[in-house]
């Protein structure tokens, strides 16, 4: 069994340690470079969507990220918009997600079907119909609202809301 002056010397020397190396202040400027620079990195040539400071919404594929700018070809025409006052960026969905969507709403109309089948022995027509057009919509309700939505990138230099 270890000694109690052991583990004393272990603890204060990790405390230590991690005083020592911990960073003391992360500026708002630092932070959001960092995170555009990733933005950058991750999302180049994808799809991107924002509100501009006139509460004009934008949507084009994000070609560069400057110091100032972001640069999107719209209409396969290059347009500059300031980034300064941006936090949140969106992604709209694609096609992976709408497939994903697809086959929720696929399931949930065989799902209805399947529970009527199985539920009566023989089932009316109009009902199975009914069944399966409920689970349809049910299948597509629950496939939008889980996958199908744009993804909100923060790129704002805060740390916590």
């Amino acid at each position: 069994m270890l000694s109690k002056t052991i583990i004393r010397k272990v603890l204060i020397y990790s405390l230590f340690f991690s005083f020592l190396v911990s960073q003391t202040k992360s500026s708002f400027e630092q932070v959001r470079k960092i995170r555009l620079e990733n933005f950058k990195n991750n999302y180049q040539g994808k799809t991107i969507k924002f509100t501009t400071e006139n509460l004009k919404t934008v949507q084009g594929v994000l070609v560069n990220i400057t110091d100032e700018d972001f640069i999107l070809s719209i209409d396969k025409s290059a347009r500059f918009y300031n980034h300064k006052n941006i936090t949140t960026v969106y992604l709209p969905p694609g096609t992976k997600d709408f497939y994903i969507t697809a086959g929720f709403t696929i399931l949930g109309g065989l799902a209805g079907f399947l529970a009527m089948v199985a539920a009566l022995d023989k089932p009316n027509p109009k009902v199975v119909g009914t069944a399966t057009g409920l689970g349809t919509v049910l299948g597509f309700i629950i496939g939008k609202n889980a996958f199908y939505k744009s993804q909100k990138i923060d790129i704002s230099g805060r740390l916590r809301e």
